[in-house]
C-alpha cells in the first residue's frame, strides 16, 4: 500500500534541522575540545585569551550556520523547488522504500542507503552524504509500516546515524 504525503515549507526548514544535526563522532569531539580548552586557557594564561576568543566565535558561527542560515535557505529552497511541494507516495518493500512523484518513481534499495536519522516527526533516509529523502512519521496514520521500516534499516543499513 503507497501511503501518500506531502511536505510543507516548515516540514522541510526542520528536515534541514535535523540533517544538520551533530553525530555522535562530532559531538564527542566537539566535547573532548571544549574538555582540552578549558584547562589550555587557564594555564596559558593571558597568551592563550585571544586564541579561545577567536575559538568561541568560531564556534558560535557554526553554530548559527547550521541552525539558523541553512533552515532560511532551506526555505528558500523550497519555495524554488516546485518538484517539493507535490504530493509523494511511500511503499516499504522487502528490498527496500519505494518513493513516488508525479514526475518520477523509483526505488531506494537497502545496499544504497549510507545512512538515516529520524526525530519525532521523520526519518530520513540518505543514499548519498549529503541528498536525503524525507519520510514524515504521519504517514502511519494511512497505514504505511513505520516500525518496519524502522527495524530493516537497523538491519541492512545499522544504527540511526
Amino acid at each position: 500500500m503507497t501511503a501518500k504525503f506531502r511536505i510543507s515549507e516548515d516540514d522541510y526548514a526542520a528536515a534541514i534541522r535535523l540533517t544538520n544535526r551533530l553525530g555522535r563522532m562530532r559531538r564527542a569531539l566537539l566535547i573532548v575540545m571544549a574538555v582540552l580548552a578549558v584547562p589550555g586557557v587557564a594555564l596559558g594564561g593571558r597568551l592563550m585569551w585571544p586564541v579561545a576568543l577567536v575559538g568561541l566565535c568560531a564556534c558560535a558561527a557554526m553554530i548559527w550556520l547550521r541552525f539558523c542560515l541553512m533552515p532560511m535557505l532551506g526555505r528558500r529552497h523550497y519555495r524554488k523547488y516546485k518538484g517539493m511541494q507535490e504530493e509523494f507516495g511511500a511503499e516499504l518493500l522487502d528490498t527496500g522504500v519505494r518513493i513516488v512523484s508525479p514526475h518520477a518513481d523509483g526505488t531506494i534499495v537497502w545496499e544504497n542507503v549510507l545512512k538515516w536519522r529520524q526525530n519525532e516527526r521523520f526519518v530520513l533516509v540518505y543514499p548519498m552524504p549529503q541528498l536525503f529523502h524525507i519520510l514524515p512519521k504521519s504517514v502511519v496514520e494511512q497505514g504505511f509500516d513505520l516500525p518496519g521500516l524502522i527495524e530493516r534499516l537497523n538491519r541492512h543499513v545499522g544504527p540511526e546515524a
